[in-house]
């Protein structure tokens, strides 16, 4: 790479800014070292601290000169990866900028914004700083191409989670993203609803955040190991859906992937029938 930031000058949204990284280094691999990037757009330092105050910080004086990053501490590779992805976003968007003599912090929370339209401030430059991480580490067009089964499937997820290096829900969200098929991705945990990807053509899912699944979902059959992986199985629409939204569905499938401390992720998919 030998590109700077100069060469990233006059963009501003964050889709924008990850396009043109891919064109002035064509050849990055899907599992790249993010590290290097950060240096060759003058992040000068990404340090592990041990802190329980946020999930990762960026520091930088208020002409963004140079930035360093900072992480909590004891979290995963993938986890790091999309983290510094973050933080570089905050860099790199022009509009993102601290307050005098203040590191821009986040927390854990700030990682799942993903309305770039909130009238919150806070939440839209977190979303905007997602969307750069995600479209950085999975551009949708890299994840299709990675693409072999015919069918959306979690076993899907985790391979390409394992591929481009980042969690399975952060590849959750990019291949709902990216697939052509009306899907969604919930994340529960203990059962109950945490959050949601879901494809723009995908109906409204009745059950809200923080309410339990369904009693009869296969998120709700059994006991789902860390690992422990369902059949794609065909379920009745009105079990996730509301009555306006089930009548034009023909299909619905579910699927469940169980996760460590209590978490899963479910697959939805909806095939609508002639209107």
């Amino acid at each position: 790479m030998t590109f700077s930031r100069l060469d990233l000058d006059g963009l501003g949204s964050p889709s924008a800014l990850a396009a043109r990284i891919y064109e002035l280094a064509p050849d990055l691999t899907r599992d790249f070292d993010i590290a290097d990037l950060c240096r060759q757009l003058d992040i000068v330092s990404i340090t592990e601290i041990p802190t329980s105050a946020y999930e990762a910080a960026l520091v930088m004086d208020e002409h963004k000169a140079s930035g360093a990053i900072l992480l909590a501490e004891g979290r995963s590779a993938e986890r790091r990866r999309f983290s510094i992805g973050h933080e570089l976003g905050h860099f790199l968007i022009p509009t993102h900028m601290p307050r005098a003599g203040e590191p821009m912090t986040c927390a854990l929370a700030d990682f799942h914004h993903t309305d770039a339209k909130a009238h919150d401030r806070h939440k839209r430059i977190e979303a905007e700083a997602n969307r750069f991480a995600a479209a950085l580490l999975m551009p949708p067009q890299r994840i299709r191409r990675a693409m072999t089964s015919r069918e959306p499937d979690l076993a899907e997820i985790v391979r390409l989670a394992r591929e481009f290096a980042v969690s399975k829900e952060a590849m959750a969200r990019g291949y709902v993203a990216a697939s052509r098929a009306d899907i969604a991705v919930l994340v529960v945990q203990h059962r109950r609803l945490l959050r949601v990807y879901r494809s723009a053509e995908f109906p409204w899912i009745e059950v809200q955040v923080g309410q339990s699944v369904p009693p009869d979902s296969l998120a709700v059959d059994g006991i789902h190991l860390p690992g422990t992986l369902t059949t794609i199985e065909e379920c009745e629409p009105e079990i996730w859906l509301g009555s306006s939204a089930t009548a034009s569905v023909e299909v619905m499938t579910e699927q469940v992937l169980g996760q460590a401390k209590g978490y899963a992720l479910i697959l939805l998919r909806v095939e609508s029938g002639e209107t």
